[in-house]
């Protein structure tokens, strides 16, 4: 089969289908991988979009009422950092309460929801008035993005391991933050901060995993069925190749000019010494070395009269 140029051109296009259906389903597994990426990652985003919106919401009713006071106790005490000759004050049943302020319901928030959910809130800006609340490197970029007209920044830190998960979106300037930010004296519009939220992102990235190997497997399923239909009807098809060729060989070799020797009728083989009587060969082998025609011998009724005058050549003749 491997002497017909027409197999080989056969098994080229196929090698060519193999190529193309291997480049496809490479790019269709790239894309995929990187829309269930995203999609989770979005999916991470809005979890850190609700808890930001919620913290948000809840400083607005904060100082919206200027505070709210609680009992002075061992987890709330008295914010040394906030200026208000009111800022604590004892009941009349000797209670000694002290104001929280929108910051500090917030940090004590976050102080309950990383011990109980892991969950870690944190209100930073280019100029904080405590120490801890300083920016760190990601929220660094976050900020410098939110003052490039950005909504919003999120991604995943150490994703190789279980991974954390930041989302950072912007604070603006409202009436009640001049009041402990007096160096905030700009148009409401204005960034003055961002609310950062981070939690795990392993839940996350074993639902991805998941995913992940399942588009693996479909693909590699339809790699390996796609090669096996290749490989079993390529081969039929060059099978089928390579016999038409032959016949349209044997076609070929019957067309052409036969050498026949005009008394005997014996055939000489091509290329052979005409003047060699061994190249000189009877019509009955000729073909049937070059076709599947099996002969039957018989006389015509012209050669049985010639051969046998006496014995008629057909009943009743």
């Amino acid at each position: 089969m491997e002497r017909h140029p027409a197999t080989a051109q056969a098994r080229n296009y196929l090698l060519l289908i193999s190529v193309f259906i291997f480049l496809v389903t490479g790019v269709s597994l790239y894309a995929n991988l990187h829309k269930v990426d995203s999609q989770y990652k979005q999916l991470a985003a809005v979890v850190g979009r609700s808890f930001a919106q919620s913290i948000e919401a809840t400083r607005d009713w904060n100082a919206e009422h200027g505070g709210v006071y609680v009992p002075v106790g061992k987890g709330v005490p008295p914010n040394r950092l906030l200026r208000d000759p009111l800022r604590e004050f004892t009941t009349r049943q000797g209670v000694v309460l002290t104001k929280i302020n929108h910051a500090e319901m917030v940090r004590l928030i976050s102080g309950l929801l990383r011990e109980e959910r892991g969950i870690r809130v944190h209100i930073t800006s280019q100029t904080p008035l405590q120490p801890a609340n300083a920016p760190d490197a990601w929220e660094q970029e976050a900020l410098a993005s939110f003052d490039q007209g950005k909504k919003e920044a999120y991604g995943v830190l150490d994703a190789r391991g279980n991974g954390t998960f930041r989302f950072m979106s912007p604070l603006r300037m409202e009436k009640s933050c001049a009041a402990c930010h007096p160096e905030h004296s700009g148009k409401p519009e204005d960034i003055r901060g961002g609310i950062s939220i981070s939690f795990s992102w392993g839940p996350f990235q074993r639902l991805l995993d998941r995913n992940v190997r399942q588009i693996w497997t479909v693909h590699l399923l339809f790699l390996a069925v796609s090669f096996l239909l290749i490989y079993l009807l390529g081969r039929k098809l060059i099978v089928n190749i390579a016999a038409l060729q032959d016949s349209l060989l044997h076609i070929k070799r019957l067309e052409g000019l036969v050498p026949i020797c005009a008394n005997c009728k014996k055939i000489r083989t091509e290329g052979t010494n005409p003047f060699e009587q061994s190249s000189w060969t009877s019509i009955e082998q000729y073909f049937g070395e070059r076709t599947d025609a099996e002969f039957t011998h018989g006389l015509c009724p012209e050669c049985a009269r010639a051969l046998y005058p006496g014995v008629p050549s057909s009943p009743g003749g």
